[in-house]
């Protein structure tokens, strides 16, 4: 696999925080950290394509509920 190195620049806030999230979650550089970062980007975009996708396969109404969800909602007190 390939790598690559990439640059953004940020404040010194940004970089704070940076340091202070890799230390909470044990991690050791900022290399690691922006990948965390990337990692938890990708996801994200990954769960607005899935809705995207829903709400483009149902026309923007709401998903129909199956007849379980249905019947389970109906004996709920």
């Amino acid at each position: 696999m390939a790598t690559h190195i990439v640059q953004a620049r940020v404040s010194d806030h940004v970089l704070d925080q940076l340091a202070t999230d890799a230390a909470t979650l044990g991690l050791d550089s900022t290399s690691a950290a922006l990948r965390e970062g990337i990692e938890l980007l990708h996801r994200k975009a990954a769960q607005a394509r899935l809705a995207r996708s829903y709400d483009d396969f149902y026309g923007g109404e709401p998903a129909p509920l199956s007849d379980v969800t249905a019947a389970l909602w109906d004996a709920s007190p």
